[in-house]
């Protein structure tokens, strides 16, 4: 943007930029360009001298939620001490009377995984209650409390290898029993095809109801709402 030299011919530029702040008010906006107005005395070389325009200029920036990027480079501006924010970045000016400015972004933070989350449908896998008596017979040292902590952790990588997307297990076996049923269709008699539909009739019932059950505790109160099978 470029603010006009005159203070009243400012002041559509502070609404121009009130109505951005609506249209954008979800989403990450930048504002750059020569203001003709510091928002700070101190910010101006000439003078500390706080004037009215400078006033107006405040109160729009705190109007839109806008704040000043820290500055690093040919003009330093502001400051907050905190690492990984976003920073705007003077250059020498050159012929022009203007320094070039590019912004850098928010580092992004590193993936830390996500947090564990017991999903009730391992206890109805035919293996949960072996494995969490084969990690409680384990022995650790440690006050009572470090020990219930030391087992929890134990036991939170080998419930992962449960599974924790039964609806790709659902996907997998329906196919199979697609593929089967056609086949009768098509004319199979054999009592292996036919033995094989009845097992896989089964399995399919049985993934399902475990898809529902992750389905309804990752859904909470939505499921209560929709209800069905809720996918």
């Amino acid at each position: 943007v470029y603010g006009m030299c005159d203070r009243k011919a400012r002041l559509s530029l502070w609404d121009d930029l009130n109505h951005c702040a609506d249209r954008f008010r979800n989403n990450p906006w930048a504002v750059l360009g020569d203001f003709n107005v510091t928002r700070y005395g101190g910010e101006h070389s000439a003078s500390g001298r706080v004037t009215k325009a400078m006033h107006e200029f405040k109160s729009a920036i705190t109007k839109a939620e806008l704040e000043d990027l820290r500055g690093v480079g040919f003009h330093f501006t502001w400051r907050n001490m905190r690492g990984g924010d976003a920073y705007a970045m003077y250059y020498p000016p050159g012929i022009s009377d203007h320094s070039p400015i590019s912004i850098q972004m928010r580092d992004r933070q590193p993936y830390r995984g996500r947090p564990f989350k017991f999903l009730n449908l391992w206890t109805e896998d035919c293996r949960f209650l072996a494995i969490v008596k084969q990690v409680w017979d384990m022995p650790f040292s440690g006050s009572p409390l470090v020990v219930i902590h030391k087992k929890l952790k134990s036991l939170k990588g080998i419930l992962r290898g449960l599974g924790t997307r039964p609806d790709s297990k659902v996907k997998d076996l329906r196919s199979c029993l697609h593929s089967v049923q056609h086949a009768l269709k098509s004319g199979v008699t054999d009592p292996s095809v036919v033995a094989k539909e009845k097992e896989l009739r089964i399995e399919v019932g049985q993934a399902a109801r475990m898809e529902e059950a992750f389905y309804k505790q990752k859904s909470r109160i939505q499921w209560l709402k929709e209800g069905d099978s809720n996918t």
